[in-house]
């Protein structure tokens, strides 16, 4: 084997956590010949370098003529761009000159001027989010100077860290009329909450959640624009999310519900438990599909049906841990969602574009910059700023 290819497989064992004693000598051995060995090895093996400024480019997979090669080289389906796996087709596909100055360019390379200047404008998302009540005052929850408690019929309100809390008053035994508040969240922010019944909600950006202060009727329901995700609290009582094309019915258990109006699909993910989902455009609720863990029931809005399929469901749920994922999506879509995130306009002047696919895991407080930046530098696509508006040339 030619030693720059069979270095190159050392540095990947090195990330993999898995280089044997001898193998490490050795790399080490190469290190100590040049300055330069050493720079490399280092900067390759540093998760800051690989996780900030390789991100968007080691996981995002270009749909163009050199991965159809690797599909014929390597007889895979997808490939995609985590700092291993760049590394090993790096090793394989080029000498170890041309790895050298691959890294050297995408680790020394600054942020464009222009890409720059749009991180002043154009920010991660944040915890923030509008609480409209039931007599229709409406509290926005960024602001300091509001009271952390409130008070809605008997069930006190508290806001702290971000997250609101619901909890009846014991002391108050008058039966409570269904009385709802509103929690909106804007493009580019999010915010958690703990309901009467003690449902935990993390609502994502761009969505609301309208429900009632506190659960006297025999079914609890709640209405949803957006995404989020629900930890129900099993009391006996059945729990519904309804949106404006399905609802999910549940008595305790863990599932996200994207269900944005502009989005073509709306999708529940269960994580654990079981959920039956229907269209509401059903009549009988037993008309519906129950779904096990790791399942997810995507309903075509055009055709109002649903397909049920096996996932991983941390894909669709790691939002709530901060990370943006894709996978094999298109770039129309990686643009709607990362612009909910982020809160900018775009419009696609190419529409080519929009036939690039994508596979990434990246955080949601990195800068749109080295987002924009390393989808030019994997694809033909070129972005171009408009005031606020992102142009995909």
């Amino acid at each position: 084997m030619d030693k720059h290819f069979y270095i190159s497989e050392l540095i990947v064992k090195k990330n993999k956590g898995i280089l044997s004693e001898k193998e490490e000598n050795e790399l080490q051995d190469w290190a100590n010949e040049k300055d330069e060995h050493q720079i490399i090895i280092e900067k390759a093996t540093d998760n800051k370098y690989l996780f900030n400024k390789l991100d968007v480019y080691q996981l995002f997979q270009k749909n163009d003529v050199r991965t159809n090669l690797e599909k014929e080289l390597f007889n895979t389906k997808t490939v995609r761009f985590f700092p291993q796996s760049f590394l090993r087709y790096a090793a394989i596909l080029v000498p170890m000159i041309m790895l050298t100055g691959i890294l050297w360019y995408f680790f020394s390379t600054p942020t464009s001027r222009d890409f720059a200047q749009l991180d002043n404008v154009v920010v991660p998302g944040s915890q923030r989010a509008t609480l409209v009540l039931s007599d229709g005052g409406i509290v926005d929850l960024e602001d300091k100077s509001i009271a952390t408690e409130m008070k809605q019929g008997n069930t006190k309100i508290n806001n702290r860290q971000n997250s609101l809390t619901y909890s009846e008053d014991v002391a108050d035994e008058q039966h409570q009329a269904l009385i709802y508040n509103e929690l909106i969240t804007p493009n580019g922010g999010n915010y958690s909450l703990v309901m009467a019944d003690g449902t935990e909600v993390t609502l994502n950006a761009g969505s609301s959640l309208k429900y009632p202060v506190s659960f006297s009727d025999s079914v609890r329901k709640v209405y949803l624009k957006g995404q989020a995700y629900f930890d129900v609290s099993h009391n006996g009582k059945p729990f519904i999310v309804s949106s404006d094309e399905m609802d999910v019915r549940v008595l305790g258990t863990r599932f996200d519900v994207s269900a944005y109006p502009d989005d073509l699909a709306a999708k529940t993910t269960l994580v654990e438990g079981k959920v039956m989902v229907y269209s509401n455009h059903q009549t009988d609720a037993d008309e519906g599909h129950i779904l096990k863990p790791n399942d997810q029931a995507i309903l075509n809005k055009n055709e109002s049906r649903f397909e049920v399929v096996e996932v991983s469901t941390s894909q669709y749920t790691s939002w709530t841990q901060g990370k943006i994922e894709f996978s094999q999506a298109n770039l129309e879509v990686v643009m709607r969602r990362l612009a909910r995130w982020y809160d900018f306009k775009y419009e696609f002047e190419n529409e080519s574009a929009k036939d690039y696919h994508f596979t990434a895991r990246l955080n949601n407080d990195q800068s749109i910059s080295s987002i924009l930046e390393m989808l030019e530098m994997t694809t033909d696509v070129k972005f171009n700023i408009r005031g606020h508006t992102i142009v995909i040339l």
